[in-house]
């Protein structure tokens, strides 16, 4: 009986997050990258096992459609 409850619960719970992914409209999606590396730490990860720095900042940018209810 428990575990029928269980596959009941987890049936309903992956339907309701289906249904709430439907609702979400992304409109656009921005990816900007800008480099941040400098000569040493361009050198450091030439010459280390221990690489820091990777030498971009990447930021994500999404916009989503609102809707009024009135």
């Amino acid at each position: 009986m428990k575990k029928v409850f269980f596959a009941i619960t987890v049936i309903a719970a992956i339907g309701t997050t289906a249904v709430a992914q439907e609702k979400t409209h992304v409109v656009e999606n921005k990816t900007t990258v800008k480099k941040t590396s400098t000569v040493p730490q361009k050198v450091h990860n030439t010459f280390s096992r221990h690489k820091h720095y990777n030498g971009v900042k990447v930021k994500h940018k999404k916009v989503v459609e609102k809707t009024e209810t009135k």
